[in-house]
């Protein structure tokens, strides 16, 4: 994982994990590096990657880090250029020719899942080193590579033919037990929403949500880990790691009643013992008490919903396939039939969008039984509807993009109707109405003040919702890094 910068929270990262696994599984070596987590300067990465003369180094890319894995791929050259350099996650798997051109450093690229394609790579690699035949490159599911013979960047189908019982994680590889928190998370079972223990049971979502790039990842077709194998992941968790919780963090774990069901049912049935929760926002509408009440009985006490706007207006515009009324019957419906606890990810700032439509937003937020709220600044995701979009009116140029600005609270791009810094007070606006209620701020203050973690971010949370502009003030580290190279 690359050295970042500005918002974001340190956490063991599952998509690295299964990779690792599937190459430990083959028989290579892995070593895996989380730059944010060792808190690592450029200094340092030149350092470790010199010290450990790797063959191969690769890295997991968000369109924020396409400047530092662009920086990370320069240092690795110019220590050893016979290291074959590879880039893989969501933003190249969006813009894969425009991120192999734009990383002169970088010798292949991925589009989607890599878990098929890369041990393919890294055998041919073995045997021809960078001098691997065409015909052989074009085998590879979801490889993006430079083709010499026809002068252009080839982008090859993606690959979702992964067996996902073929392996199960090795956890070892990310030493869970060195993140910042461990001590604390595995041993404190009320806490909520840790991020700690991350776990997936399903790949795969064939919703058309215009802000979501999930579908081009991971496949429209929903797919699923066999339940046994999952509790055998989890019990190696609770009996090796001592963990109290874990979280769900796939996209769509309950849009299958029949998977969710059983996978409970086998929670209990394994007497796992665990609480859980989902953190990445489960669908409202395919929630119904049956569901609810055995989840609840199997552990989970919280879930995150994504309602993202209350204007009825643009939950049509952004495709979402929910309507307002069914978020208000199900949001009371879940708190009427279980002691699950809710938090509502909500989105404001969408091209087209109101100030009158945000302020619908806002109000919905606040009469809902939720006990938490997220009001996250519409990014434009490359892969998604809303990228295209902006691209094609001239919103956005991509050779004009400034990557280090696409985070959930800072202004990529302008609105219709609303301006950046009226954006940024809306937001700032939405968290305080939500949680200056009474019943809601104590039950905050009560968790803030039992956890000395959750005040450090409460107290950043509020330096930056004050002290902003709508973009980071700060010099990023790859620039001052350059001089170095």
């Amino acid at each position: 994982m690359p050295i970042r910068e500005g918002n974001y929270q340190v956490n063991p990262d599952v998509g690295i994990l299964y990779l690792g696994t599937v190459l430990k599984d083959a028989g290579y070596q892995i070593s895996l590096l989380d730059c944010p987590k060792e808190d690592f300067s450029f200094s340092d990465f030149r350092t470790y990657v010199k010290e450990g003369d790797f063959d191969v180094v690769g890295f997991r890319c968000f369109s924020r880090d396409h400047n530092y894995v662009n920086h990370h791929a320069s240092i690795v050259k110019s220590i050893k250029p016979s290291t074959l350099t590879l880039v893989g996650g969501p933003h190249p798997s969006a813009l894969p020719e425009f991120v192999l051109s734009r990383m002169p450093n970088v010798d292949f690229a991925w589009k989607a899942e890599a878990e098929e394609g890369l041990p393919q790579l890294l055998r041919m690699f073995s045997e021809y080193k960078h001098e691997i035949p065409e015909a052989l490159l074009e085998t590879i599911p979801g490889l993006v590579w430079h083709s010499r013979k026809e002068e252009r960047i080839v982008v090859n189908k993606p690959g979702f033919g992964i067996d996902l019982d073929s392996y199960t994680p090795a956890w070892e590889l990310l030493k869970p037990e060195t993140y910042p928190g461990y001590e604390e998370r595995k041993t404190v079972s009320t806490r909520i929403w840790d991020g700690f223990f991350h776990v997936t049971t399903t790949r795969g979502c064939p919703f058309p949500c215009t802000y979501c790039n999930a579908p081009n990842l991971s496949g429209k077709k929903l797919r699923h880990r066999s339940v046994d194998k999952v509790i055998e992941e989890l019990l190696i968790l609770r009996d090796r790691y001592n963990a109290k919780r874990f979280s769900i963090i796939d996209d769509e774990f309950t849009l299958s009643k029949k998977y969710a069901t059983s996978f409970c049912q086998g929670l209990i049935d394994a007497k796992v013992n665990m609480k859980w929760d989902c953190p990445n926002g489960v669908r409202m509408d395919s929630l119904y008490p049956e569901l609810l009440l055995l989840m609840q009985a199997a552990g989970c006490d919280a879930l995150c919903v994504g309602i993202e706007s209350g204007s009825a207006r643009m939950q049509k515009l952004i495709q979402k396939k929910v309507t307002v009324e069914t978020i208000r019957e199900r949001a009371n419906m879940i708190a009427g039939c279980s002691n699950i606890r809710i938090t509502g990810y909500f989105m404001i700032g969408f091209l087209d969008e109101t100030e009158e439509e945000i302020q619908e937003t806002l109000n919905l937020a606040c009469t809902l039984p939720l006990r938490r709220a997220a009001f996250n600044v519409v990014i434009p995701i490359p892969g998604t509807q809303i990228f295209d979009e902006l691209i094609d009116n001239g919103r956005l140029k991509l050779e004009e993009i400034n990557w280090d600005t696409l985070t959930n609270d800072q202004v990529a791009f302008k609105r219709n109707h609303v301006t950046g810094k009226r954006l940024l007070e809306l937001q700032r606006e939405a968290f305080l109405r939500f949680y200056s209620r009474p019943s809601v701020a104590l039950s905050v203050a009560k968790e803030t003040l039992r956890n000395p973690n959750v005040l450090r971010a409460s107290i950043s949370k509020l330096r930056k919702l004050s002290w902003r502009s709508e973009t980071y003030s700060f010099t990023p580290m790859y620039l001052g890094s350059q001089r170095a190279l």
